[in-house]
């Protein structure tokens, strides 16, 4: 049994025994004697406890717990693609505590190929990377035994900067909106307008809207619910929109869906149906083709919008708020739009028209 022990320079009682082959020492923190060997009577039976180990979880099931959390967010339907590369590459059966780093480097490696033999952007497969992190990070917390948490930022590829298309005001963007199909302009229209994010978007209902105060209600990155201010040209837009259903933007179907589709309803052409991620690409798509703007995305239209807002107003606050940015430093990456105003500042500094002061001189006495 083990007993309270002096030590020397310190006013408690200590203990040092071994129990299993692991050491437990220490100072009880007090200087009673009887109340320190009950603090060590404590210690002993936490020692005689079988170790409590955490459960084991597969990547699969790691994948469908974090699948509970992610499905809601509006990136959902592209983590739900890298979740299913994630599984079918590593093995859906494997234990996360036996997914090494090795085996992490070379999955990711791999992914780097597309099917097409392109390569994937550095940028993309951070998104995956970013996304394995998450189901690691949630079986940790849920206490699954996850092994040796993986070095994320080791795996990490170097991104290039991202180069913006900016629309000009004018000949170029009516160019763009010309080219974009009619069923679905009014959608563009928006997103130009607005600033949104393609998710809010598309995410749109009419229950969404707050008229009578000129607000909506939108789902933004990360899962949060905002109120975003509406002008009165996309109140227009909106008061355009048929109500065939609960989403505001629509479009026509152009040819029917084969009957044996498990991901959606089978849908009749020349009917409308809520618009969706894969109608906007490819109309966006056919538009930047024909106006001869081969690297313009659709997230460009949202720089456009950006832009357009700071370099109107000066504002950084008021740009953050308009765009929904969590973080001014999210915003400030359009900063240099005011660069010209800063030029121009440091031009008219230099203007030689200032009269130098005159120096007085003293008489002598």
């Amino acid at each position: 049994m083990p007993r309270p022990i002096p030590k020397k320079g310190s006013p408690h009682w200590h203990y040092d025994f071994v129990r299993g082959g692991r050491r437990f020492h220490g100072s009880t923190g007090t200087d009673n004697k009887r109340l320190a060997q009950q603090i060590i009577d404590q210690r002993l039976h936490e020692a005689l406890l079988p170790t409590r180990t955490r459960p084991p979880i597969t990547l699969d099931d790691a994948a469908g717990f974090y699948q509970d959390y992610a499905s809601a967010l509006p990136s959902w339907k592209t983590t739900e693609y890298i979740l299913a590369a994630l599984v079918s590459g590593l093995g859906r059966g494997r234990l996360l505590s036996e997914i090494t780093q090795r085996m992490l480097i070379d999955h990711f490696a791999a992914r780097r190929i597309r099917d097409n033999g392109e390569m994937r952007a550095n940028s993309s497969v951070n998104r995956e990377i970013e996304v394995a992190s998450a189901v690691w990070h949630r079986a940790d917390k849920a206490k699954y035994d996850i092994g040796d948490m993986p070095d994320w930022n080791a795996l990490r590829l170097k991104a290039a900067g991202t180069r913006w298309r900016l629309l000009s005001a004018g000949d170029q963007q009516d160019a763009y909106l010309a080219a974009v199909r009619a069923d679905v302009r009014p959608a563009f229209e928006f997103l130009l307008l607005s600033g949104w994010r393609r998710s809010e978007v598309i995410g749109l209902g009419w229950n969404d809207l707050d008229l009578p105060n000129r607000t909506a209600w939108t789902r933004v990155k990360g899962g949060a619910m905002v109120e975003r201010p509406l002008t009165q040209a996309m109140l227009l837009i909106i008061a355009n929109q048929p109500k065939v259903g609960p989403k505001v933007f629509t479009y026509v179907c152009q040819r029917a869906t084969a009957s044996g589709r498990r991901d959606r309803a089978q849908r009749r052409q020349g009917e409308r149906y809520p618009i969706s991620a894969s109608v906007m690409r490819e109309v966006h798509d056919d538009a930047r083709k024909a106006i001869e703007l081969p690297d313009l995305r659709m997230h460009d239209l949202r720089h456009t919008r950006a832009t357009r807002i700071l370099r109107n107003t000066g504002d950084l606050a008021l740009t953050k708020r308009a765009l929904a940015h969590r973080n001014i430093a999210t915003t400030l990456k359009y900063a240099h739009v005011l660069d010209d105003d800063v030029r121009a500042g440091l031009d008219a500094s230099e203007s030689r028209n200032i009269p130098e002061p005159e120096q007085s001189t003293a008489k002598k006495a």
